[in-house]
């Protein structure tokens, strides 16, 4: 089963689970996108089509892996009549944690938007491999905040009508001021990093006029304006 951990300085999400989760959470996902044209929608899907990029590569060896104990014991697999090794395979891959929170909550669009298309009943197991990666990520943020905090995170998750922020280059923007803080700064605004992706706040704003003034002095699209991405090739797990 997918699991997921902080990173050894809270930077980030470490997903992890046996090459066959891997590959039925990549493929569920692609079903949900389907050949859909989501224009308004292309930022959220870029992100989201960015993890699926990780979990491909993934499965194909491309980033970690290692062995876990599977929990049987000597004498469980000689009742078993089996004979075979004590671990299993798992592979897993980093991310960080403000563009995890950020696919998550996004993902919950296209999975309404595939079940409208689909018809899709709540046993839909493409639905079912999807919300697998977001109970997942709920579980640890319920493990990384307070009560009161999680009470919050949980009323953000549950709006009817979640609408993903559309200016992407935001994301960018708190990925490298999470970067930036050291452990003890993220353990204290971990839940306001988590509103901020989920909904629109006076930060987004901010940095949506930003965008929205540059591309007015640079005469192009706001879609084309990028916050720096340097740090990218240097983050600290």
């Amino acid at each position: 089963m997918l699991q997921a951990q902080h990173t050894p300085n809270m930077t980030g999400v470490l997903l992890s689970g046996d090459p066959e989760d891997f590959r039925a959470l990549y493929d569920a996902l692609h079903m949900i996108f389907g050949d859909s044209d989501y224009e308004a929608e292309d930022g959220p899907a870029i992100r989201v089509l960015g993890v699926c990029y990780e979990i491909r590569h993934a499965f194909m060896g491309h980033r970690s892996a290692g062995y876990k104990a599977h929990g049987f014991e000597d004498e469980e697999l000689a009742f078993l009549s089996l004979v075979g090794p004590k671990q299993n395979l798992f592979i897993s891959f980093e991310t960080l944690w403000p563009e995890m929170l950020y696919v998550v909550f996004s993902l919950e669009s296209f999975i309404q938007a595939y079940k409208r298309r689909e018809k899709a009943t709540l046993w839909d197991p493409n639905i079912a491999q999807a919300r697998v990666l977001q109970a997942t990520i709920f579980k640890l943020v319920e493990e990384t905040v307070t009560p009161k905090q999680f009470t919050s995170f949980k009323k953000w998750i549950n709006q009817e009508e979640m609408q993903p922020i559309q200016f992407v280059q935001y994301i960018d923007y708190l990925n490298e001021k999470w970067s930036e803080m050291d452990r003890e700064q993220r353990e204290k605004n971990f839940n306001i990093y988590a509103k901020r992706v989920s909904q629109v706040t006076p930060d987004y704003e901010r940095q949506h006029e930003r965008i929205m003034e540059a591309a007015l002095h640079y005469e192009c699209d706001p879609s084309e304006i990028r916050f720096p991405s340097d740090f990218y090739e240097h983050i600290e797990w």
